[in-house]
């Protein structure tokens, strides 16, 4: 469904040209999770910015192709990309409240899309918000529509923010360092609600992530950037028990010891 080719991306502002991503070559399938791992300034959140069409611009170049159901992502016009962003390919962002409007009530913000890309009435728009709300495992679902972010919990902010990506049944959902900001309790809430939503909608997800445990879990292959550079890919399992690359085998040991191991024990 995604397929990514020769990617690079290069920035214009510095008197000598900054390339941040090197001919990355991704691919994400109907359905699947792939995860996206590296330290910060890999270039794994530029890519996942490329793919959402969030990347505008003028003194940055990109080259390659990114291939959205046979679409070049890259040669869209404005408004073609519009269709798609929210509709088809939605984005969850690592901090809910530098991406929720302040004075916006939650139920707003979750039906902006759909006033956007769908002819439902004010009605039906109402309803498909809280089925959403519902569906994220948020409790009163009523009680939530009517409140402002301020109001929620940061872990309740983040499910408003997974409710408005997916209230359109995108094909899509790019989730960039969603739960950064949470505790490991409700981190671990994410990833399950991420699964399930990925189980019961069969929408494909490219998880932007640092931590290679949640990855573990959530993944079925994943991809290891390094200075803009994919050092390695494969089977999530693979990668963990045989990393090929230097790299890779030092951000699995930074992994917490406790958490290798309860994996490594459960995995047995």
């Amino acid at each position: 469904m995604l397929e990514i080719k020769n990617l690079n991306i290069e920035f214009h502002d510095h008197l000598v040209p900054e390339t941040v991503v090197h001919d990355l070559n991704l691919s994400v399938e109907q359905g699947e999770i792939v995860g996206l791992v590296g330290e910060s300034g890999s270039g794994k959140s530029m890519t996942a910015l490329a793919v959402a069409g969030l990347l505008r611009r003028h003194d940055m170049k990109k080259t390659g192709q990114i291939l959205f159901e046979g679409q070049n992502l890259l040669e869209c016009g404005r408004s073609e990309l519009r269709k798609l962003q929210g509709s088809e390919i939605s984005m969850i962002f690592q901090e809910p409240m530098t991406s929720l409007n302040p004075v916006r009530r939650i139920g707003w913000q979750v039906e902006e899309a759909l006033k956007l890309h769908t002819e439902l009435g004010k009605e039906e728009r109402r309803a498909r918000a809280l089925e959403v709300l519902s569906q994220v495992e948020l409790q009163d679902p009523e009680r939530v529509y009517r409140a402002y972010p301020h109001e929620l919990s940061g872990g309740m902010r983040q499910r408003v923010m997974i409710a408005a990506a997916i209230v359109c049944r995108p094909k899509l959902l790019i989730a960039d360092e969603p739960t950064t900001a949470l505790d490991v309790t409700i981190q671990a809430q994410i990833v399950r609600l991420l699964q399930k939503i990925n189980r019961e909608s069969r929408v494909a997800v490219l998880f932007i992530s640092h931590d290679l445990s949640l990855v573990r879990q959530l993944c079925s292959r994943v991809a290891v950037m390094q200075n803009g550079y994919l050092v390695e890919a494969g089977n999530t399992e693979d990668i963990f028990r045989n990393p090929g690359e230097e790299y890779t085998r030092q951000l699995i040991a930074a992994i917490p010891k406790i958490e290798r191991g309860g994996k490594e024990g459960n995995a047995t």
